[in-house]
């Protein structure tokens, strides 16, 4: 039996696929660091000021089953330098407002 015959890629297809792959990798750093940022701005404004280490660990879509009105809820975690405690829970965003349900050891 002989080998099938192997063909390389061209160079062209090479470069295409790295700046592919960099772009992708570079808009997935883009997309991480402004939902962070915009967590951190979210927390600030209730009450927790002086926090470093956020994390956002998904974000979804859900719907209240009685009103049928759709919001976002984060689930994030953070450590609160003032009290130097680690915080955990979810933020519901609707319409510009949020709720918290957080909790901190």
């Amino acid at each position: 039996m002989s080998q099938p015959e192997v063909r390389k890629l061209p160079k062209k297809t090479i470069i295409i696929i790295v700046i592919l792959t960099i772009s992708c990798i570079i808009g997935y750093l883009l997309i991480t660091l402004s939902r962070d940022a915009k967590i951190s701005e979210v927390l600030n404004s209730l009450g927790y000021k002086n926090i470093s280490s956020i994390k956002v660990y998904s974000v979804s879509q859900v719907e209240d089953e009685k009103t049928k009105l759709r919001s976002k809820l984060f689930k994030v975690s953070f450590t609160n330098d003032e009290t130097n405690q680690e915080c955990y829970g979810l933020i519901n965003e609707y319409n510009g407002n949020f709720k918290k349900e957080i909790e901190c050891k």
